[in-house]
């Protein structure tokens, strides 16, 4: 006959045995899932460093490249307005003021400066320093004070995109002639207007004032800066009504089956995806 005593000790020795196997079993098992864990956070951090990383790139790159952007290059000009050119009839009126040749009172401003420059070639690259904006510029200013007509006054125009990238940099002065979109004589004359005091930049208000052009240096983005406005307002009326009547139909008419389920799951995932994921997809 065996032992009460020995079979009780056995068996509280089988469970205790059974019971730190259990409790290995666990530790061993919430050690692999605490493991699990931190290296999910370790690739969430991760991958939120690079992505936090990759934007910061994105606006040095954006910044570094476009800051000049907001500085344009003006010319100092001394101009007459002579009669004969503006408005021969002497009207004084401004629809004859607006069709007067303010592109001759530029180009001789332009040849006062540089009295040795001749032929026709030549003298088109010495036009070409100054934006076509001048002559509107010049045509405004005469619209708004007739007064101005026969008079001679200082004034400062815009200057050509090309000279506008020497003066900031972005066209290399030291590569030959056939590889920069501004010849060795244009340089000499850009310089020489430099040491006059005739360059001069100043902040780009058409940056924000101006839409599309063809000349890059009239060109702005109100354009596009008021096409995303409306896009947005545009938008706003249609989604903000629906959306919260359907929200508002969903949580408290709308009958739960798996149809309802599956628009509520679609919806949280629109709504946890960021817009521009699908911007970009589309």
């Amino acid at each position: 006959m065996s032992d009460p005593t020995s079979s009780g000790a056995a068996g509280a020795a089988a469970q205790a045995a059974r019971g730190r196997a259990t409790r290995d079993k666990v530790a061993a098992s919430l050690k692999r899932r605490y493991s699990a864990e931190r290296r999910f956070q370790a690739y969430g951090i991760l991958a939120v460093s690079l992505g936090i990383l990759f934007v910061f790139f994105l606006f040095f790159s954006i910044i570094s490249k476009g800051h000049t952007a907001f500085q344009q290059t003006y010319v100092k000009l001394d101009v007459t307005y002579a009669a004969e050119d503006i408005d021969p009839a002497g009207t004084r009126l401004p629809a004859d003021l607006e069709q007067g040749n303010y592109q001759a009172v530029v180009r001789a401003a332009m040849r006062e400066m540089f009295p040795a420059v001749e032929g026709r070639a030549t003298l088109r690259k010495l036009y070409g320093l100054v934006s076509d904006a001048a002559y509107l510029e010049l045509r405004d200013r005469v619209i708004a004070n007739p007064a101005l007509i026969g008079t001679r006054e200082t004034v400062w125009v815009l200057a050509d995109d090309h000279v506008d990238m020497i003066v900031k940099g972005q066209i290399e002065r030291d590569v030959p002639a056939d590889q920069r979109q501004i010849d060795d004589e244009e340089l000499a004359w850009l310089d020489r207007l430099e040491q006059e005091g005739r360059i001069e930049k100043r902040f780009n208000t058409g940056f924000f004032t101006s839409g599309d052009s063809r000349q890059p240096e009239q060109a702005g983005v109100l354009g596009a800066l008021m096409g995303s406005l409306f896009v947005l307002a545009v938008t706003l009326l249609l989604s903000f009504p629906i959306g919260v009547a359907a929200a508002v139909y969903l949580e408290e008419f709308a009958p739960k089956n798996r149809l309802t389920d599956l628009i509520e799951v679609n919806i949280n995932n629109l709504a946890a995806v960021p817009s521009i994921v699908f911007g970009l997809l589309g």
